[in-house]
């Protein structure tokens, strides 16, 4: 067994076996570390550090009684997203995020399994993401079963300027930066553009980009057209700061 092959069996399998030697449930912490090891260790080596678009956990039948829930799945969606931008990685496709049970399976243990997909867009199918496996018996109609969701797992603050303690959170949708009204974004500062910049979504990464402002867009002290967004990465908007951050 390769170096790779035995830590990600020792990730998803030791915590498992003192559960089950305990009869201990599983917590929902529990999953969110496992998640993001599996995605830390994915893009270790790829070329761009591309990492797999859908994760799905096998669970004993009564911890997946307590975790098919769509504020489970939306909870390991953001953290993936997270963990994508925390560690400088790309991903292509939709995420989707999968709970599967195992009756079989000891109680306290999980297995999860990644794989890199061809997904439909949100636009095309908005049931392919976020997905929650359940029997057919199981199917509740109360269930808020794929619905359009909300990530918010990035901010901006205004560190410096006329506008200092703005505060914006926001996740997958455009964000457009300036003076003007119907900005998401909107500065006083005089020497900052109607529109001075905007920032878009893609690879699951956040992109800012400088539209054509008259006094420039700079990241980190360095002027930018295009710029892929890392957290802690300071934006300056003419006599503005803010900082981009993982929330």
């Amino acid at each position: 067994m390769g170096i790779g092959k035995l830590e990600s069996f020792l990730e998803n399998h030791i915590e498992g076996f003192f559960n089950k030697r305990f009869s201990s449930s599983l917590e929902l912490v529990e999953l969110i570390k496992g998640i993001e090891k599996e995605v830390a260790r994915q893009g270790r080596g790829k070329a761009m550090h591309q990492v797999p678009n859908c994760y799905a956990f096998t669970l004993a039948g009564d911890d997946y009684q307590r975790f098919c829930a769509q504020r489970v799945i939306d909870t390991l969606y953001a953290a993936v997203e997270k963990q994508v931008i925390l560690q400088n990685y790309r991903m292509t496709g939709q995420l989707r995020i999968e709970c599967r049970q195992d009756k079989a399976r000891g109680i306290g243990t999980y297995t999860l399994e990644s794989s890199y997909e061809e997904l439909p867009t949100p636009q095309q199918s908005e049931a392919a993401a976020n997905t929650i496996v359940l029997e057919r018996s199981a199917l509740l109609a109360s269930t808020p079963l794929n619905l359009p969701r909300e990530y918010k797992t990035v901010s901006l603050t205004v560190l410096e300027g006329p506008d200092k303690d703005a505060y914006l959170e926001f996740g997958e949708k455009k964000i457009y930066i300036g003076r003007r009204d119907k900005n998401e974004f909107i500065l006083t500062d005089t020497k900052a553009s109607r529109l001075h910049a905007w920032i878009t979504y893609e690879e699951h990464r956040h992109i800012l980009h400088d539209a054509q402002s008259t006094n420039g867009t700079f990241v980190n002290g360095k002027r930018v057209d295009t710029h892929c967004l890392q957290a802690g990465d300071k934006i300056k908007a003419g006599s503005t700061v803010l900082v981009y951050e993982v929330i």
